[in-house]
């Protein structure tokens, strides 16, 4: 393998304590030699030969560079959703199980009512089948949703004293709430530089460094090591950092339109160059 730049240590634990990032996207003004200091580019080299990456190092270290753009990118064209101007931890979690499978632009439309309807899980809890139900009808997956939700309420009032709790495990106690939901909790509430991995993650990774994805990342182990060794140990930086590629893989890494050209991060993208040679 190739000699490395810089290396970091990886010494954090799985939820370390931090300070809370500034809102909404945390720090973006950042240098290649900020982000050499506090992302483990060995790991990620080692992570990426493990999905089949070539070159490995290089390409993470090409990655690294165009952080900067990418962070300067989102300041400009990220969205400012309203669960993005909170670290309130019920505010957040709750965001997080109504974007399960949903865009973010409906969300929006019923996210200020749902908060001011059930503003603390024993307000969801005391809730009826059909006040959830209702509340959440625009969303589809209404039966999922709903029995999420009660599950949400009843938990955390019972067992956690009407407060949500601090800890991945326990996040994810509520039927159909995974490692993603709990992450982006812990990420976006309390910041923790964690890994975050949904389809837009996956995309995302997989086209810059041609990573070969399992059929589902957000199960594997690998594609979480590669994550956190790329996520900054700097919760405003990792805060800026995930919400950049959550929103370029919504807005431009799309899935089957991808706008290449307009790309912050395209001169390190595997995708692109491998498509630029082939003249498409």
């Amino acid at each position: 393998m190739a000699s490395y730049r810089k290396r970091r240590g990886n010494n954090r634990g799985p939820e370390k304590v931090t300070h809370k990032s500034s809102l909404p996207f945390g720090r973006t003004d950042v240098s290649t030699e900020d982000l050499e200091q506090i992302i483990d580019i060995e790991k990620g080299a080692i992570q990426a030969e493990k999905g089949g990456v070539e070159n490995a190092a290089e390409k993470v270290e090409d990655f690294v560079d165009c952080i900067p753009d990418l962070l300067r990118w989102l300041e400009g064209h990220g969205r400012k959703y309203p669960w993005r101007a909170t670290n309130d931890p019920w505010k957040v979690y709750l965001a997080e199980i109504l974007l399960q499978r949903t865009r973010g632009d409906a969300v929006e439309k019923i996210y200020s009512d749902f908060i001011q309807r059930f503003p603390n899980p024993e307000a969801l809890y005391e809730a009826s089948d059909e006040e959830i139900r209702e509340a959440v009808h625009s969303l589809g997956f209404v039966n999922h949703r709903e029995k999420t939700l009660k599950e949400v309420g009843k938990i955390f009032t019972n067992e956690f004293d009407g407060e949500v709790p601090d800890c991945v495990k326990e996040l994810k106690k509520p039927w159909r709430v995974g490692d993603y939901s709990a992450r982006a909790t812990q990420m976006f509430a309390r910041g923790r530089s964690m890994a975050l991995v949904d389809a837009n993650f996956a995309r995302v990774i997989g086209r810059v460094f041609g990573y070969e994805m399992p059929r589902q990342p957000h199960k594997s182990s690998d594609v979480y090591a590669l994550l956190e060794a790329l996520t900054p140990d700097d919760p405003d930086i990792a805060r800026s950092f995930n919400l950049a590629i959550l929103d370029l893989g919504s807005l431009v890494c799309t899935p089957d339109d991808p706008d290449c050209e307009s790309c912050p991060i395209s001169a390190a993208c595997h995708y692109y160059q491998s498509n630029k040679r082939e003249g498409n």
